[in-house]
């Protein structure tokens, strides 16, 4: 089968040794590699902390927690996965849905503007398959305008870049996902980037069910047992020091689906922002109306053994359970109903062959 993820590992001897290491040292979380691990990260996304939790959403509902949303409103597109609006009810807040660009995929600054009210507090900007949204110094002008904290869900943009600056280092916090099928994994984990040392104390007190720098004797916050483990940190700090590598694979591959791509018809390849250098979670492409993309997808696994996904469909909105708690509707969003309902994204990882390509676009083309 070519799946369309897969984790890499190009440095599994260093990684077991580094393992055992920690296994002998009985030390298994809170220890060194978890300190090499945040400090390799704040210096790759340019930010001064990073702090490593169990997962993204855990990282989005620390942020939210701090900047304190109980009671108020948080924009969030609804083409992103349903963690990122969860994060905010479990902080205490309202998720406020907002539709996205077509050419992008990514929050339309226009509709965030139209919501803000007097109980917004916040606005979740989501990279989407890995492209920084091309409308960040549009988003930070409104933000600052209207005094609220921006917040970006870096979950598919680790090493993204966009006008000579990282994910993760446009806004108040960002918060990363380091889940099996990310650009780099943990197995499990997630990350918070930020400049702020208040954010930064209260993400390492909350991680460890709200202790004080005493230590677990003296309880501060309300919080959870929500840090990440040295084992998993050990893989982050080797999957970080091999990401520019994982990277440079995942562009080229890119490239060389988008070359192919250009003499097919009834298929639409993402547009590349101007200075802009994606991480390419996904590739995704845009089929015509006239074909059905969940019986596209069912067909090349059928067929080809070849895996496709797609960019979080149902969206956010019409999710059964946003239906029955906010009472969204179909056409309620009519940009991210129309395009994402279409869309395929191509398999892409550092395992991925010149041969898996050809096959892959010969399959493409005959099935188009």
């Amino acid at each position: 089968m070519i799946q369309v993820a897969r984790p890499f590992f190009s440095n599994k001897e260093s990684i077991l040794k580094a393992v055992d290491k920690v296994l002998d040292s009985g030390r298994l979380m809170n220890g060194e590699m978890t300190e090499k691990f945040e400090k390799g990260f704040a210096d790759y996304t340019g930010t001064r902390h990073a702090i490593s939790v169990n997962s993204c959403t855990t990282a989005l509902e620390i942020v939210l927690r701090h900047i304190d949303v109980k009671g108020r409103e948080v924009i969030v597109p609804t083409n992103t996965f349903i963690a990122t609006a969860n994060a905010v009810l479990f902080a205490g807040g309202k998720p406020v849905l907002v539709d996205v660009k077509e050419d992008s995929y990514n929050i339309d600054p226009e509709g965030i503007e139209k919501k803000i009210n007097d109980k917004t507090k916040a606005v979740i900007v989501v990279h989407t398959s890995g492209f920084i949204c091309e409308d960040m110094p549009e988003i930070q002008r409104i933000c600052e305008e209207h005094n609220l904290s921006l917040i970006e869900d870096c979950a598919h943009a680790v090493g993204a870049i966009f006008k000579g600056k990282k994910a993760g280092s446009f806004g108040f916090a960002g918060c990363f996902s380091f889940y099996p099928t990310k650009v780099m994994t943990t197995g499990t984990g997630g990350m918070i980037t930020t400049d702020s040392k208040e954010l930064d104390d209260v993400a390492r007190s909350l991680r460890v069910h709200g202790r004080s720098e005493k230590g677990i004797s003296d309880i501060i916050n309300l919080g959870n047992d929500w840090f990440m483990d040295e084992v998993r940190a050990t893989l982050g700090y080797y999957q970080l020091l091999d990401l520019e590598n994982m990277l440079s694979k995942r562009r080229e591959i890119a490239k060389k689906y988008a070359e192919k791509l250009r003499s097919l018809k009834k298929i639409r390849v993402l547009p590349l922002p101007s200075a802009s250098n994606p991480s390419y979670y996904k590739f995704p492409v845009l089929l015509d109306r006239s074909i059905n993309a969940a019986q596209f997808k069912e067909a090349f696994l059928r067929k080809y053994n070849i895996e496709l996904e797609g960019i979080y469909w149902p969206t956010c909105h019409l999710q059964p359970i946003y239906r029955k708690m906010f009472g969204y509707k179909e056409g309620d969003f009519p940009v991210a109903e129309r395009i994402l309902s279409r869309q395929i994204t191509l398999p892409i990882h550092p395992l991925i062959e010149d041969k898996d390509i050809d096959y892959v676009i010969t399959k493409l083309e005959k099935e188009l």
